[in-house]
């Protein structure tokens, strides 16, 4: 079934306000209403608003109503809300300009946002990703450790050519300058008494608003990425190229190790792949379990389960599941020992922690006479006649059971 790409409410706002025209102040909108002849004739029977585009104050609080060439018009969103949330309230079109001050600031690559630490993506990149992946005996005896390793990586991703065009310029170019302006509608000011406007000014204010907030945000960043580069200015430029892979891009994977920033909190979450491996139950049947992600995070250095994902030490079927270990990892800082620590821990919880015989976890392999589970293995057996040819290159890590 294809999705249907249907527009944000912030979109339609645009089309609903009826007329061409409404009035704004410092605070508010005021959209024109059309009343209730009853009403409209009590209304138009007060002193103020016998006067065109004189604010009516009633007892209570809010609404307020001017009144133009005899049409009301009634105060309804806040100003200062609407260009303070306008990229939640118009999705698509703060997207569009987003891509638009993007390719305006001549960004080449995929620009993700820088993570509020660069300090930590080095660290994993040369203190922890070393422990996981094997690096070659040139690169450890270079006198530039860090330097020769970036290099190395920048080979072994096959870095894009934007990027070593990239850093090019970046030895050749002036730090960045400030956000262009933009004329459109501008906030009014303290005491400006409400003024006539058309919806396309309105829209207007709108996109310059996010304009404006998306350069400068880029622009802040570029900056950033600037000076944390300028730590890297004697590196070859493949390496500092590679740098600028991993800030940008936010992600790297390099022999089934490798991290990324999760979506929905930003944090930094490093894991490393399990690959294929095969558990065996009381009954010596064997299962085969699929590659899956072992994780961490700076908010919570317990290992989890990146994928949806099943196994006799995983409570329930699905994603980012911690893994019993049998033992809380308290009091661990995220440091690179820590995180090398925890992923390992989680690691040998997959393939060692099952024992066969005690069925320990939270499930067993095999199913219990008279006992009623929501988590099967059963699609993962092994059928016993494909077992040589599937357990070839594939270890049973817990045989010793």
């Amino acid at each position: 079934m294809k999705a249907r790409c249907v527009k944000g409410k912030g979109e339609r706002f645009f089309e609903r306000l009826g007329g061409d025209d409404f009035f704004v102040d410092q605070e508010h909108l005021y959209l024109a209403c059309p009343l209730d002849p009853q009403i409209h004739a009590e209304l138009s029977g007060q002193d103020p608003l016998e006067k065109d585009a004189q604010a009516f104050e009633t007892k209570e609080p809010k609404p307020r109503i001017i009144f133009h060439e005899g049409v009301p018009y009634v105060e309804t969103v806040s100003w200062k809300h609407l260009m303070q949330h306008a990229d939640i309230l118009f999705p698509h079109t703060a997207q569009k300009i987003r891509n638009q001050s993007l390719r305006d600031l001549r960004i080449r690559a995929k620009w993700q946002g820088l993570h509020p630490c660069l300090e930590h993506v080095e660290m994993v990149v040369f203190q922890v990703l070393p422990r996981f992946v094997r690096v070659p005996f040139s690169v450890k005896g270079s006198k530039d450790r860090a330097a020769a390793l970036a290099a190395w990586l920048a080979k072994r991703v096959s870095l894009p050519i934007r990027y070593w065009r990239w850093t090019e310029e970046m030895e050749h170019e002036k730090k960045g300058g400030s956000a262009k302006g933009f004329d459109g509608l501008q906030e009014p000011r303290d005491g400006d008494r409400p003024r006539r406007v058309s919806v396309q000014e309105l829209r207007q204010a709108v996109e310059g608003a996010l304009t404006g907030r998306y350069r400068n945000t880029v622009l802040k960043q570029e900056s950033r990425l600037r000076e944390r580069m300028q730590l890297f200015a004697h590196w070859p430029t493949e390496a500092r190229a590679f740098m600028l892979y991993v800030f940008t891009r936010g992600a790297l994977e390099v022999d089934g190790f490798g991290f990324f920033h999760r979506a929905f909190d930003g944090a930094l979450v490093v894991y490393k792949r399990t690959g294929r491996y095969a558990l065996m139950d009381y009954y010596h049947r064997l299962y085969l379990f699929p590659d899956c992600r072992v994780a961490v995070s700076p908010l919570d250095l317990w290992p989890v389960v990146v994928e949806k994902y099943k196994h006799p030490l995983l409570a329930r079927h699905q994603p980012w599941q911690r893994i019993c270990l049998g033992r809380a990892p308290q009091g661990r800082s995220w440091t690179a020992a820590n995180i090398f620590r925890s992923i390992e821990d989680g690691l040998n919880a997959l393939y060692y922690g099952y024992d066969a015989r005690k069925r320990n976890g939270y499930h067993s392999l095999d199913q219990l006479p008279g006992s009623d589970r929501e988590v099967h293995f059963e699609d993962l057996r092994i059928p016993g006649d494909e077992t040589s040819r599937l357990l070839e290159n594939i270890p049973v890590t817990n045989a010793w059971t």
